[in-house]
C-alpha cells in the first residue's frame, strides 16, 4: 500500500507539472490584461510602464521559470486586478465552494441511494421506471436554466428563498438544489447503483444469505449495498473534481462567492495568476480525491490488493 501511494504521489506531481505548463500557455492566448486594465487611448509609455511593473514584458519562458520557482515555495503569485496574493484569494473562496459541493453531494446521496436500491429491487416496475425517468430529467435540464427557473419560482414568485449571495444557511438552498439535482451526478449515481445492485443481488453469497433465512432488508441494505457502493464511490470521488470545476455556472447565477465565480472574474480581467492558481488548486484536489478513493477500495473490499 505504501509503494502504491508513493507511486501515485509521484504521478500526481508530474501531472500537476504538465497542467501548469498547459495552463500557463493557454491563459496567455486570451489576450493581454493591459487591454482590460487600461483605457483604449492609453499612451504607449504608460502601457510599457505598467507591463514592466506586472512583469509582462519578460519572455514567456522566463515568466514560466519564475512561476515554477514561486510555486515550489507555495507562492502562486499576486492577482493582477486586486494586487492581493492568489493564495489568500483561494483560501477565502475555497471554503464556500466546498460547502456548496458538500451540501450538493449529501443531497444527491440522500435521493439517489434509495432510488437506486428501489429501482434494482423492483426491476421493471413502476418505481424502477419512475426512478430512471427522474434521473434522466435531472440530467437533461441545463444547469444555468434550472438555476434561473428556481430563482424565478422560489425567490421571485413565492418569495421563500433569497436569489443570491451568502449571508446565511438559506442562501445555500437554491445553489445546492441546482448543482446537485440538475446535472449528471444524480443520474449517474442512480443508474450506476441500480446496475451494481442488480449484479450483486444475483451473486452467490446473496443467494446463500437468503437460503440461510436472512431477512430481505438485511440482505439488501447490509450485504448487497456495501459491495454495490464500490463503483458509486469511484464515481462520486471522480465527480467531486468535476463539481469543483463546474461550479462556475452555478456560482455566477447565484452570486455565490466561491472558486467558480473567482475563476469567472479572473477570465474576464485576464488575471493570469488567479486563473493559474484556480486550475492548479482544482487539479490538486481532484488528484487527491482520486487517490483517496483508490485507498478506500481496500477497506470496502478486502479482495482488492495493490501491487
Amino acid at each position: 500500500m505504501q509503494r502504491f501511494i508513493a507511486g501515485r504521489l509521484i504521478q500526481s506531481l508530474l501531472t500537476l507539472f504538465i497542467i501548469s505548463l498547459f495552463v500557463f500557455g493557454l491563459v496567455r492566448l486570451t489576450g493581454n490584461p493591459l487591454d482590460v486594465m487600461l483605457p483604449i487611448d492609453a499612451p504607449p509609455d504608460l502601457r510599457q510602464r505598467v507591463g514592466q511593473q506586472l512583469g509582462l514584458d519578460r519572455p514567456l519562458h522566463f515568466q514560466y521559470l519564475l512561476f515554477l520557482r514561486s510555486l515550489s515555495h507555495g507562492d502562486l503569485g499576486t492577482s493582477i486586478r486586486t494586487r492581493r496574493p492568489v493564495t489568500e484569494l483561494l483560501a477565502q473562496r475555497l471554503p464556500n465552494s466546498l460547502k456548496l459541493i458538500g451540501a450538493s453531494i449529501v443531497l444527491v446521496l440522500l435521493i439517489a441511494l434509495p432510488l437506486g436500491v428501489i429501482a434494482a429491487t423492483r426491476k421493471d416496475s413502476f418505481w424502477d421506471v419512475a426512478a430512471r425517468t427522474l434521473a434522466l430529467l435531472g440530467q437533461s435540464i441545463p444547469t444555468f436554466w434550472a438555476g434561473i427557473i428556481l430563482i424565478a419560482v422560489f425567490a421571485v414568485r413565492l418569495d421563500l428563498l433569497p436569489a443570491g449571495g451568502d449571508q446565511g444557511p438559506q442562501y445555500l438552498v437554491l445553489p445546492t438544489m441546482t448543482l446537485g439535482l440538475f446535472g449528471f451526478m444524480l443520474a449517474g449515481v442512480v443508474r450506476l447503483l441500480r446496475a451494481s445492485m442488480l449484479e450483486v443481488l444475483d451473486s452467490d453469497y446473496v443467494k446463500f444469505a437468503r437460503i440461510k433465512g436472512v431477512g430481505e432488508l438485511a440482505v439488501v441494505w447490509k450485504h448487497a449495498l456495501k459491495n454495490a457502493l464500490i463503483p458509486v464511490i469511484t464515481f462520486v470521488g471522480f465527480y467531486f473534481g468535476i463539481l469543483l470545476a463546474g461550479t462556475v455556472v452555478v456560482e455566477t447565477v447565484f452570486a455565490w462567492p466561491g472558486i467558480g465565480r473567482l475563476a469567472y472574474e479572473a477570465v474576464q480581467w485576464r488575471d493570469y495568476p488567479v486563473i493559474q492558481g484556480v486550475v492548479l488548486l482544482v487539479s490538486g484536489i481532484t488528484l487527491a480525491t482520486n487517490l483517496l478513493v483508490d485507498v478506500l477500495y481496500g477497506y470496502l473490499d478486502p479482495r482488492i490488493r495493490y501491487g
